[in-house]
């Protein structure tokens, strides 16, 4: 009795040094709704249809509430209370959504590929010099106007940092797809592995090097491990690397990757020149191919049965800044086999991709000018780099349209693109997920800074 009583004087004495429990705990109260009501003096909601004139788009937090017809008075809104209204006055601008590009490297700048060290050539720079490389080049292709990039090729940290980070909120950055380290056979186009590491399995899975559909699916899945949103592989030599343009996987190895890849629900993309490596990526049911200089008609017949998108990136080959020579043998190849438009005149799917990283990010619009110039109507280069490439990426559920629901990405131009697309090449105003990026030619602040009780 004597020991229980001491027990319950302790604990008694024990609770009445602790601090008084609030009767109702307290609750973070969710911040205030932020409407935007943005007037847009000619309104290209859907790429492919007839744009509109004096329009509004009404925007809740990041989404898009509604788009009207004439300038809503931002008075009639029905608000939630404390909501916060603001009025972005575009009706001088032609309004159009964010434009995404389907092939970039956002690790470097010009991006020499991930070198066949053993030649002699330098090193890529260390993966944290990548990810400062990254957000800086990210946010110069926001301030051009894209919203959404795909990473085709980077290492398997720096680009994801970015992204989780944009992800996160922790800055205003574009959508990034990740796709890590691109997928290459030993010595092959994207193997940058120094002699004495070529056995070393750890190195080999954060290279991305693999031979054989074993080794194949192993390092897709190390991509899927990591959090790649989609899986790259160089199907073909390239030019950056001197490979040649022949192809470098087995059918096996392509076929691997690629049933790998949608066995875990993600997208692939072969980097491929050669007419037979298409053929043979097409055959395994790839989702895109990047590039495609040397495609046959039986290549693009393929492409178009099975809906397999093209993208041309155009801008790395004619001209190309990362070859320092007047004409070098990509123009030549890309005059002489005209796969872009052959492609087009086809009708097989064509995405908006760049290859920015071989030239300067921020002069991804420069593809919309190559693209009208070898024959692609104006409206169909803007749908190639909005509806077209959110269904490549898997979100035209998302973005890719300025529709009720959708994210509000919306960018703004001086001039017409439909009648001049080197309006392009200034955009003045850009909203990314609801916030705004750019206003009047200069971007906001990067990131946000969390109080300090928030921090640790």
């Amino acid at each position: 009795m004597r020991t229980s009583w001491l027990v319950a004087r302790m604990l008694a004495t024990i609770v009445g040094l602790l601090p008084a429990a609030a009767p109702h705990a307290a609750v973070a109260a969710a911040p205030p709704d932020r409407y935007v009501v943005v007037h847009a003096g000619i309104l290209l909601a859907v790429p492919g249809r007839p744009p509109e004139r004096e329009m509004s788009i009404i925007v809740r937090n990041d989404r898009i509430l509604s788009v009207d017809k004439g300038y809503t008075d931002a008075a009639v809104l029905q608000t939630s209370a404390g909501a916060m209204v603001e009025v972005i006055d575009l009706r001088n601008r032609f309004v159009l959504p964010g434009l995404m590009d389907a092939h970039v490297h956002l690790a470097m700048e010009p991006s020499f590929g991930r070198h066949r060290t053993e030649r002699g050539d330098r090193n890529p720079s260390t993966g944290a010099e990548r990810a400062v490389n990254a957000m800086i080049y990210a946010r110069r292709s926001l301030a051009a106007g894209f919203t959404t990039l795909r990473d085709l090729g980077s290492d398997d940290s720096s680009v994801f940092a970015v992204r989780n980070a944009i992800r996160q909120g922790r800055m205003i950055g574009p959508r990034i797809l990740v796709a890590g380290s691109a997928l290459a056979v030993t010595g092959g186009h994207g193997d940058t592995l120094p002699l004495d590491a070529t056995g070393d399995p750890q190195a080999r899975l954060r290279d991305g090097t693999c031979d054989g559909p074993y080794e194949c699916r192993e390092a897709v899945r190390f991509q899927y491990k990591l959090g790649a949103d989609v899986i790259k592989f160089t199907s073909t030599g390239g030019f950056s690397s001197n490979t040649a343009l022949e192809p470098e996987f087995f059918p096996d190895e392509v076929e691997a990757i690629v049933a790998t890849a949608h066995l875990l629900g993600l997208k692939a993309a072969a980097h491929a020149y050669s007419a037979l490596a298409i053929r043979q990526a097409v055959h395994a049911g790839v989702d895109s191919i990047e590039h495609g200089f040397l495609v046959d008609d039986e290549g693009l017949a393929m492409m178009k049965k099975a809906g397999t998108y093209l993208v041309p990136t155009l801008s790395a080959s004619y001209p190309p800044p990362i070859f320092k020579v007047p004409n070098p043998e990509s123009v030549r190849i890309r005059n002489e086999h005209k796969a872009f438009e052959r492609a087009y005149a086809a009708g097989v799917k064509i995405a908006f991709g760049t290859d920015a990283g071989t030239f300067a990010h921020g002069d991804n619009a420069k593809e919309f000018g190559l693209m009208v110039r070898f024959g692609m109507s104006p409206m169909d280069a803007l749908r190639s780099a909005t509806v077209a490439t959110a269904d490549l990426f898997g979100i035209a559920g998302e973005v890719g349209t300025l529709e009720p629901g959708k994210l509000a990405d919306l960018i703004a131009v001086a001039g017409n693109p439909l009648d001049d697309v080197g309006t392009l090449l200034d955009v003045d105003f850009v909203m990314k997920s609801g916030r705004i990026a750019k206003r009047d030619g200069r971007m906001v602040e990067p990131f946000s800074y969390p109080p300090p009780s928030a921090t640790f």
